[in-house]
């Protein structure tokens, strides 16, 4: 178990190192690295501004008619409201008969 001088001198030590650690890190870090990061960014944000292509609508143009003779019919029923004659109290009945 550690005594309490021990734990405050073991705890003082880590925030010196980390603090130490920072500061060495700031001051030799190189901006040049950032810098080559941002100018990847940008110029790949410039290739996908290039390669949008804008959408132009032609109102003068209309279709007519679609054919869709070729297209499967699946359902035959498609509308069509089921009603149920159950109403929730019944269903509250039915499972309550299914506790027992």
């Amino acid at each position: 178990m550690m005594t309490p001088e021990s734990f405050y001198i073991f705890t003082f030590s880590n925030v010196v190192v980390f603090s130490l650690g920072f500061i060495l890190g700031k001051m030799f870090s190189s901006s040049s690295s950032s810098l080559s990061i941002n100018d990847m960014v940008s110029i790949k944000s410039k290739k996908q501004e290039k390669n949008k292509t804008h959408i132009e609508i032609d109102d003068t143009k209309y279709v007519g008619k679609i054919s869709t003779d070729g297209l499967e019919k699946k359902y035959d029923t498609l509308g069509e409201v089921k009603k149920s004659k159950n109403d929730t109290s019944s269903s509250v009945n039915k499972l309550k008969n299914l506790k027992r």
